[in-house]
């Protein structure tokens, strides 16, 4: 009986290193765009799912905390101090605050992102968001979609949440 010798060759070798060292390697591209898309998807999330029992508390109880209560969701996450306070101005708890006054609680169940062949770092979102009334086992899903613009450090200079429509469907 004869033994079988594999030989491995130089080329085979080589692409082998090549494929390990691609495949192991931080694409800085791909880690900045991770860290972008967190930063987006936490400032979503904020804004559209709930409200919590603390927000629920804020409205009911406690108005003057709703300032200290968006500051701790939302500041960390925007450029500078303007970009917060006209997020704050536009968007803040004003969705929560619907679903609030219409007894409704809101999830979101999925996000989209796409970034733009912009020069600037720029992101397209669609937002899969479902909805429940209180007290009911029926939930219903609707969409929400936006774009994000950051900056280097990943942070948000300017945010269009384009929920108009979503949310006068609950004006009925």
């Amino acid at each position: 009986m004869k033994r079988r010798v594999f030989r491995f060759s130089p080329i085979a070798i080589v692409a082998i290193f090549l494929i390990l060292i691609v495949g192991c390697s931080d694409n800085p591209e791909i880690k900045s765009q991770d860290e972008n898309i967190q930063t987006i998807e936490a400032v979503l999330q904020n804004t559209l799912t709930g409200p919590d029992d603390e927000l629920k508390h804020i409205l009911e109880e406690d108005f003057d905390a709703l300032g200290p209560y968006e500051e701790k969701l939302y500041k960390d996450y925007f450029a500078d101090e303007a970009s917060y306070i006209g997020f704050i101005s536009i968007y803040g708890s004003t969705t929560l605050l619907t679903s609030e006054t219409k007894d409704y609680e809101f999830e979101v169940t999925k996000i989209e992102y796409e970034k733009t062949d912009s020069k600037e770092i720029i992101y397209n979102f669609s937002v899969e968001l479902q909805y429940q009334k209180e007290g009911s086992e029926l939930s219903e899903v609707g969409i929400v979609d936006g774009q994000a613009n950051l900056n280097e450090a990943h942070k948000i200079e300017r945010i269009l949440i384009r929920a108009g429509d979503f949310l006068n469907g609950f004006e009925k």
